[in-house]
């Protein structure tokens, strides 16, 4: 009996170390036991069917492949509600475009709120470098901003405040207010586009990347874009739109469906942000993953090529709109990339952000202290911040702030 018991034991370890052997000689997940890898977070984005959310199941997918780390992509209803998210931790990235960034920085409309005003945050990566302009369906009689006038019926969605400004700029470009046009309010991004296809409406702002204008594209009628009109047509009319759409490059379209290729319109560099107070070393090694292992994920999605060094560059050379974390900044060093002419533009992005942070919060306590509620639509509020930041020296909108530095 014992000899048998002896002889079980022997078998069990030696078998035990043979699953060890075959554990060992077996792929391990790359970079599973880097100290910089947490064992989980999460990255906010725009609803589904969107491209950014696309984008990021299509890398963060790969990542948790490779690594170990498990990732939840948490799409949110609305920009709104994305800058809140990353402000209360809900999620360590969230997707901003630069005319949203400027919106916070000025906690207007569903920003104008303690949790989702103004805060330090950083870019760590662009997503994308996003087409935006105004589309019609196929039959349409409408082909240029010259078409569109009063009784026109425009879609507007107000789950996030750069859709708004795209309409408001449309119409100041045309000389004309919401009061000329016949509003068709829709409740998201989708059904922005939806109204146009259905008829109900003559024209929405979106982007000829969404899923929802490939779905559009495909609809019996189709879809066509009306084409960014040149500053030198009528730099009047050109100062008014810009003047409500801050933050955006135009050129020639090369991504999305067919019917937008070729068309002049503005382009959004769209990005990750994180908290300006989140780990450099996690923001390295993520940033340094996402281009060493580009390879890997960029055909799982249409547009995933343009999550690249070669974009966030574009972005600098541009002109950088908001300040880079430091642990991009590291990485960028590191590959030879950054500049003295870069930093000294991310020193004023940098100064400009805090003091605007800093600002709020202290606008925010004050208010509390005189029993204002902050929170979108109330007007006490809003006349409340209005003086705050005039009697402070930031009566200019962040975003002018921002495109006049030199």
């Amino acid at each position: 009996m014992r000899q048998a018991r002896r002889n079980t034991l022997r078998t069990l370890a030696l078998a035990l170390a043979g699953a060890a052997a075959v554990a060992l000689a077996l792929p391990q997940p790359a970079g599973a036991a880097d100290s910089a890898w947490p064992k989980y977070f999460s990255v906010i984005t725009p609803v589904v069917n969107t491209a950014n959310h696309s984008l990021a199941v299509a890398w963060t997918s790969k990542f948790q492949q490779a690594t170990g780390v498990r990732v939840a992509v948490k799409p949110a209803p609305n920009g709104f509600a994305r800058a809140q998210w990353l402000n209360t931790n809900e999620g360590r990235l969230a997707l901003v475009q630069a005319s949203d960034y400027f919106d916070q920085m000025d906690a207007v409309q569903g920003y104008a709120s303690a949790a989702g005003g103004p805060s330090d945050t950083r870019l760590i990566h662009m997503n994308m470098v996003t087409p935006w302009s105004y589309m019609v369906r196929g039959d349409s009689k409408i082909k240029s901003f010259a078409d569109v006038g009063p009784g026109t019926r425009i879609a507007l969605a107000k789950s996030s405040s750069f859709l708004v400004s795209g309409i408001d700029a449309l119409l100041a470009y045309r000389g004309l207010t919401r009061d000329d046009v016949e509003i068709v309010e829709v409740g998201n991004y989708g059904a922005n586009t939806a109204v146009v296809v259905e008829g109900r409406a003559d024209l929405a702002f979106t982007s000829p990347i969404s899923g929802t204008s490939y779905k559009a594209e495909a609809a019996p009628d189709g879809i066509r874009w009306l084409p960014l009109p040149a500053r030198e047509d009528d730099p009047e009319a050109f100062a008014r739109y810009r003047s409500a759409m801050a933050g955006y490059v135009p050129k020639e379209t090369s991504a999305g469906v067919k019917s937008a290729k070729g068309m002049r319109m503005d382009h959004a560099f769209q990005a990750n942000h994180v908290r300006a107070d989140e780990d450099p070393e996690f923001v390295y090694q993520l940033v340094k993953w996402l281009d060493e292992n580009h390879d890997s994920y960029k055909k799982d999605f249409t547009h995933a090529h343009m999550l690249s060094i070669d974009s966030l560059m574009a972005f600098l050379e541009n002109g950088a709109l908001q300040p880079l974390h430091e642990g991009t900044i590291r990485y960028l060093t590191e590959k030879g990339l950054w500049t003295d002419a870069f930093q000294a533009r991310q020193d004023k992005l940098v100064a400009l952000a805090k003091a605007r942070a800093e600002a709020f919060g202290k606008a925010v306590a004050m208010a509390g202290e005189q029993g204002i509620k902050v929170e979108p639509g109330n007007d006490a509020w809003t006349s409340f911040w209005t003086e705050y930041r005039t009697e402070n020296g930031m009566k200019e909108s962040f975003g002018n702030q921002v495109m006049a530095m030199q």
